[in-house]
Order: C-alpha cells, then structure tokens, then sequence
C-alpha cells in the first residue's frame, strides 16, 4: 500500500511538473538578435521547422527591428518557440512624406533619418503605436499594391486603430474588447476597407504574456495603458510611467501582473516578470 501511494504521488508531482512546463507564454516585443533569438530582452530557443508566418508571404526572415509576437513553451526555464508571427502595426502606400515623418492610410509613422519615403510607395512598418502614432523599429519595401493591414488594439467608437479608420466593419457580437487585432482589407486614404479580421497574436493563446509598447498618459486615477495592446496597467500617481516612453510589462488578460498567477510560476520566471513588476 505504501509503494503504491509512493508511485501516486511520483505521479501526481510529475503530473504537476508536466502541466507547469506545458504552459504556454507568450512573448510581443522587438528583435534585439537574430541569432540566438532576443526578442523584448529574452532569449527564445527557436527548434528547425518553426516558421515565421507573416503577412508579407513565406520564406520571411527575421531582422534586428522587427516586432513580432512569439508563443512559446517553458521547459527548465528555457523559452522555446512554438509559433512566431511577424506584426506590423500598419502595411500600407504612403500618402504624404515629411522630415522625419510619413501618413500612411491615415495614420502617422516616424521615419527614421537614413530612410527615404516615396509618396505612393508600400511598406510594411514594424514597431509600437504611441497614441495615433508608429515609432518605427524596421521597415520593409513591399513590392506592388496589395492588402493593406492595421495591428492594434481597437478604438471601439471611433472604429480605427491608430490614426486609420476601419470602413465597412461590422463590429464582433462580444465588441472588439481590449485585444489587438489584426484587420486586413483594401488601403483608402484615412484607412482600410475591411475585409478580413483575426482577433489576437498568439494562435491558441498564451496564459501570461510580456508586452512591450509605449506607455500612455493616465487614462484614469493611477491607471495607464500600452499603446495598441490593450493593456491596462495601475501605479501610483508618482510611479506612473512618463507618458510615451517604451515599458516592458507582463500581463495576464490584459491586466498587468504584480505577482505570479497559481500554478504559472515557472512562466513568470522564464519571462522575467519580476524585473518588470512597476514600483509601489
């Protein structure tokens, strides 16, 4: 009887092991190094056969700048990639150029200095939304006129992410929520014509995730968001982020984590969810 209740319980902490590692995570940031992979300051184990779905088509490879959303297991402490999907906040023609600044469907994008933008051009546009604007970490050329497409958390009265407006959309039964989004369609001046929605970055999901963006000013009494998100965040009035400025957060349902989850120890851990826990 006693060997038997032995083997149970090997069984049942295995079991628990098991199920603890089988957490999947998930991973929304830009890529520091290619080779290992880093993305938002954590390395991520990417196995032979992983490929980067992207909207571009296949065959994309990862670049320094990109920002991608990766799903990922934890075994040992090790994140290993199990999906990664290449996010642009917006793919589109631009309309009008500036110094150090360009409209696409409506939408500002910061262009950095050693980049040149032509009127009329595509580019796909990876990097954060800081209220209705791209701060740009890459760029891809995109070659001839096709689907445009917008990334981000849904203004759900407006009907635009960003600075572009979504035409002919009909809103989800449960409304857009506090997810991002990934709308596709046909590119017009203030936006897009939509045609396709997917809800979410992280395929099946992922039960903690740590976010990167740009911190907005207080949208109520001690509580902010990450920009295009949909994170929501609390702090003291004193220990507010500074509106703008790029935070690394982890997150559970949208809500920012001061702690870890039960049973998500071992994923609080692999993404270093402490360092980013904000100040009392």
């Amino acid at each position: 009887m006693m060997r038997l209740l032995v083997v149970m319980l090997a069984v049942f902490w295995a079991a628990a092991a098991l199920a603890q590692d089988a957490v999947r995570v998930g991973l929304f940031g830009m890529v520091e190094q290619v080779a290992p992979l880093v993305v938002a300051g954590r390395e991520v184990a990417v196995a032979d056969g992983v490929p980067v779905i992207s909207p571009l088509g296949r065959g994309q490879k990862l670049a320094v700048g990109d920002t991608v959303a990766i799903t990922a297991g934890v075994m040992d402490g090790t994140l290993t990639a199990v999906r990664i999907l290449e996010v642009y906040p917006v793919v589109g023609p631009v309309s009008s150029v500036s110094e150090g600044r360009a409209v696409i469907m409506g939408s500002a994008v910061h262009v950095p200095p050693d980049v040149t933008f032509k009127k009329g051009r595509w580019a796909a546009l990876s990097g954060f939304w800081s209220g209705t604007t791209v701060i740009t970490t890459n760029i891809r050329r995109v070659d001839g006129a096709g689907f445009a497409q917008l990334t981000g958390a849904v203004d759900p009265q407006a009907f635009a992410i960003g600075g572009s407006t979504l035409h002919g959309v009909v809103p989800p039964v449960d409304s857009f929520g506090d997810a991002p989004w990934m709308i596709s369609g046909t590119a017009v001046l203030d936006g897009v014509q939509v045609q396709l929605m997917s809800k979410g970055l992280f395929g099946n999901g992922a039960e903690v995730v740590l976010w990167q963006g740009h911190a907005s000013a207080p949208v109520a009494s001690q509580t902010y968001m990450i920009h295009g998100t949909g994170v929501m965040g609390t702090a003291r009035d004193a220990q507010m982020p500074a509106p703008g400025v790029l935070v690394a957060r982890c997150a559970q349902e949208g809500r920012v984590l001061r702690k870890a989850p039960d049973g998500m120890q071992a994923a609080f851990d692999a993404l270093d969810c402490a360092s980013h826990i904000p100040a009392d």
